[in-house]
């Protein structure tokens, strides 16, 4: 990555500092004046909640690298989805959406979108290749999460954008799976990007960040809305984005070939019923990913027969270097269960987990999911 702080003075140094401050100093009333008139707060001395260099150094370098006209941070991935839906939706307005997308935006959309009388059609990724038999005359926006949440169905996203932009509809992708090292969505027509730089970007479970990056049209009014919404970006959090940037690349080839490995070992394990990533020939949507993709990550999941809660428990409870928990992208392994409510395989006689491979060595993990299944 090209490190860059915001100013010349920090050259010599390998990283921007943080800087604490809650306004900036104005040398006289000219400065003042000039910054009242500077409407997208973009120049210096402004208030922090608008940015900071270490704010700046960030977003220009995700900006570099998903090759966009300019990216915003926000306090939360989710904050970065429902800020950009906030921005351009309103009452009356339709939207198309991933339909396993992200359990919390389709919370949002279903229940607080929907309460301002914007209707919504979630699609599977079959149906997007098609997307134009659910546009309606007020369909303003299509959302896509690709690879989606849990089972990773992966959405043509070309033939999404041609399709939006003959409408001149705007869409909106959610790219923290692949991260800008696997995929960019700008260069294939989409308008906006949003990664949780929680996961993969960050990379160690210890930010809580979101970053937008979208062309030139759609800058300025998101960042609008971020203003007037007082939504931003700590500086620690920053920092450790900033840092985790460094080693991305790094880090997603080591957890691939460890999840590749992992994947190896559950297909051929008697207890397990089925593994799903993208990157397999079994996934349904196998094609259209190696239209776009090259490489995977370390994120799938895998079935197991139901059983009583307490061998579950005791499956669980095998595990020591793998961590139980929601959080994926990180340095840690973790597993955690869910409910595929929308794939053929949605039956009680099974249970689905869905892992995030991190750092440790493959043999460790290998040998904790054997004893793990050996329970079932």
């Amino acid at each position: 990555m090209t490190d860059r702080a915001a100013n010349e003075e920090n050259h010599a140094f390998p990283h921007p500092p943080v800087y604490r401050f809650t306004s900036g100093i104005y040398q006289d009333y000219q400065a003042l004046e000039r910054a009242s008139k500077d409407l997208l707060k973009q120049y210096y001395p402004r208030y922090s909640r608008f940015g900071t260099p270490m704010t700046d150094a960030v977003e220009h370098e995700i900006t570099r690298l998903e090759g966009g006209y300019g990216s915003l941070s926000t306090c939360s991935g989710l904050a970065a989805i429902t800020s950009v839906l906030m921005t351009f939706l309103r009452p009356g307005d339709h939207i198309l959406l991933t339909r396993t997308v992200y359990e919390p935006v389709h919370r949002f959309v279903s229940t607080f979108l929907h309460q301002l009388g914007i209707t919504a059609t979630f699609l599977t990724s079959a149906e997007f290749s098609h997307c134009d038999d659910y546009l309606t005359d007020k369909t303003r926006l299509i959302y896509i999460e690709s690879p989606s949440s849990n089972i990773f169905e992966v959405t043509d996203i070309g033939a999404v954008a041609v399709q939006a932009r003959q409408k001149g509809i705007m869409t909106v992708m959610d790219n923290t799976w692949s991260t800008p090292v696997l995929f960019n969505p700008l260069q294939h027509g989409i308008d906006v990007v949003i990664h949780s730089a929680s996961k993969y970007l960050a990379g160690h479970s210890d930010a809580v960040v979101g970053i937008i990056t979208t062309t030139e049209q759609y800058y300025a009014p998101i960042r609008q809305y971020l203003m007037n919404a007082g939504i931003c970006a700590g500086g620690e959090e920053s920092s450790s984005l900033y840092k985790g940037l460094k080693t991305l690349t790094t880090r997603l080839k080591s957890q691939r070939e460890t999840a590749h490995r992992l994947i190896a070992f559950l297909l051929a394990h008697p207890a397990v019923e089925t593994v799903i990533s993208p990157h397999l020939t079994s996934h349904p949507d196998h094609e259209t990913y190696r239209k776009y993709y090259q490489y995977s990550n370390g994120l799938f999941s895998f079935s197991v027969r139901n059983t009583s809660s307490t061998r579950r428990d005791a499956f669980l409870s095998q595990f020591r270097t793998v961590k139980l928990a929601y959080g994926w992208g990180g340095v840690d392994s973790c597993l955690i269960p869910f409910t595929p409510s929308y794939t053929s395989n949605d039956d009680p006689e099974w249970l689905f987990f869905r892992v995030s491979v991190g750092l440790e060595d493959g043999d460790i993990l290998i040998a904790e999911f054997s004893s793990a299944l050996s329970k079932l």
